[in-house]
């Protein structure tokens, strides 16, 4: 594997340091299948995994997941963690400078800004997502809108943003989502 561990020796019995080893080779294994390149490392905590796919255009994907433990204070003596997985997949968009988007779960953030710009719009697709004003891009919204659809409704897309000649589909997940991401490739 091009994926390399960087785990301590007592993290290889964990059963968290198995799954997140599993879950880089299955990465590793579908990059390859597409011959693709794969760089990264994992441990029992975390793992930061890249690769990239020239099916016919070139993907850039990205797999971070990390766990924080903080000790709280002296007022609050429990032990908490905090679980971040994150997936994003990019890809070159060219001539998109005059025709920027964005898509975004709803938050409180994204609440605020709503109430002081106007051109944040709630998505068709689903009340949970907020999106910006896209007349030029239609055509390539509906595409990603019916080939993400399942990710939508669970909520698992956190943004989709086409910026200085980029689109990137930022998740908020534990899984692959393989299935999903070849549903993509030929956009």
């Amino acid at each position: 594997m091009k994926i390399k561990s960087n785990a301590a020796s007592s993290e290889l019995t964990s059963p968290f340091y198995k799954m997140n080893e599993e879950f880089c080779r299955q990465f590793e294994n579908y990059v390859a299948s597409k011959n693709g390149k794969v760089k990264g490392n994992y441990n029992a905590w975390s793992y930061f995994i890249q690769g990239e796919i020239m099916a016919p255009k070139p993907w850039h994907l990205k797999y971070k997941k990390a766990t924080y433990t903080s000790t709280g204070n002296l007022i609050l003596s429990s032990k908490k963690q905090c679980l971040l997985t994150i997936a994003e997949w990019s890809i070159p968009w060219v001539g998109s400078q005059n025709s920027e988007f964005a898509i975004r779960r709803k938050d409180s953030i994204g609440m605020m800004k709503r109430l002081f710009k106007k051109e944040l719009k709630i998505y068709k697709l689903s009340k949970d997502y907020l999106i910006n004003d896209a007349t030029n891009k239609v055509s390539l919204i509906e595409s990603l809108n019916q080939r993400l659809k399942s990710l939508f409704i669970s909520k698992e897309i956190y943004s989709i943003v086409l910026r200085n000649d980029m689109l990137t589909i930022s998740l908020r997940t534990e899984k692959h989502h393989f299935d999903t991401f070849e549903k993509l490739l030929d956009l």
